[in-house]
């Protein structure tokens, strides 16, 4: 197999995680680190035994060795380089949420296409387990017959980036910098997943919630304008529906799950099940798929690793840009519904 050059733009907490994986991968080799700190690059180069440190973006993409870049800047900061890097010819690995504006979500995903590279973004690490792949798996073969309806329940008890844990890194809690609070720090994850068995259908309305408030406060100077919880409530022009509870500061415990409802057989996860029609009369069949081995990652690694296979085999990579958009676009509607307090329709 070929492998790929890699440069990374943004060598902070996320950028490790890209690099771990990376590390003893023979399809991909990380060629050049960037960041606007050059300490930090300087430091994540000497630990992970990379050859080269750029002091611009510029200077990264003019590499000829390098063939992919992936953007682990704040979310922010994803556009400017993401775009300088599909002008330069190279695909790219953008971190989640792929923006904070839509109309940059838009430019991004009309670049990736005229320039025909690939533009992939990280909202797809939740496809890559196991149990992700097999419940997809069943989808695809028709064993759940019409899937009608999906719901995930995701909660913390206290996670909350830059209050619970992370106190360098604020910016999470100020709207600002980052968007939004748990929906679009970790709901981006849910969504695409559950778009992603619903075959990504055009979206018709979105309903939603949000909740601030939930434990301690914010240390004076630290702005805390963001969500703690949301409900999100999603119908596709086909009526299929898909709803989303997430919080990163709850007062809850055992209340978290992923459950797809099909007209011939559904599915719930931790431990993967399906529940078909019946043996013995009103009672449904319970069928467990997988065990332990359900949380490792899927048959492609985790999502840096599927990225680069990708790339390399000349596929597309998961969660492409057209598809990151429609995740953007429903965050967009769910933040004017909770604040207009009613239904956004989006055709």
């Amino acid at each position: 197999m070929a492998s790929l050059g890699i440069g990374i733009i943004g060598t902070g907490r996320i950028a490790h995680q890209h690099l771990r994986s990376l590390k003893d991968f023979a399809p991909g080799r990380v060629v050049s680190v960037m960041d606007v700190l050059q300490d930090r690059a300087e430091a994540v180069a000497a630990e992970f035994g990379i050859p080269n440190i750029d002091t611009s973006v510029e200077g990264l993409l003019q590499r000829p060795e390098v063939g992919a870049v992936i953007v682990s800047t704040p979310p922010v900061a994803h556009h400017g380089p993401v775009m300088a890097a599909l002008e330069a010819g190279k695909h790219v690995l953008c971190e989640k949420p792929f923006s904070l504006n839509l109309d940059e979500a838009k430019e991004m995903t009309a670049k990736a296409e005229a320039v025909g590279r690939h533009l992939a973004v990280c909202s797809a690490r939740f496809r890559c387990s196991k149990a992700a792949q097999e419940a997809y798996q069943r989808v695809q073969t028709g064993e759940l017959g019409t899937v009608y309806h999906i719901r995930s329940s995701s909660f913390r008890q206290r996670g909350r980036p830059g209050l619970d844990f992370w106190p360098d890194a604020p910016w999470f809690l100020d709207k600002s910098k980052a968007g939004g609070g748990t929906l679009m720090d970790l709901g981006v994850y849910q969504i695409d997943q559950m778009m992603w068995y619903l075959g990504y259908p055009k979206v018709k309305s979105v309903t939603a919630t949000t909740f601030h408030g939930v434990g301690k406060s914010a240390p004076e100077g630290v702005t805390y304008d963001v969500e703690d919880h949301a409900n999100v409530m999603i119908v596709t022009e086909g009526g299929a529906s898909a709803f989303l509870e997430i919080g990163w500061s709850t007062n809850m415990s055992g209340a978290s799950g992923l459950f797809i409802w099909g007209d011939k057989a559904g599915l719930k996860f931790d431990p993967l099940t399906m529940i078909s029609e019946p043996l013995e009369e009103n009672k449904l069949t319970e069928t467990a798929l997988l065990g332990d081995e359900e949380k490792g990652p899927g048959p492609y690694g985790d999502v840096t690793q599927q990225f680069v296979r990708a790339v390399v085999e000349g596929r597309e990579p998961w969660t492409p840009a057209r598809e990151a958009l429609v995740v953007t676009q429903i965050m967009d509607a769910a933040y004017r519904s909770a604040e207009s307090g009613g239904s956004v329709e989006l055709f």
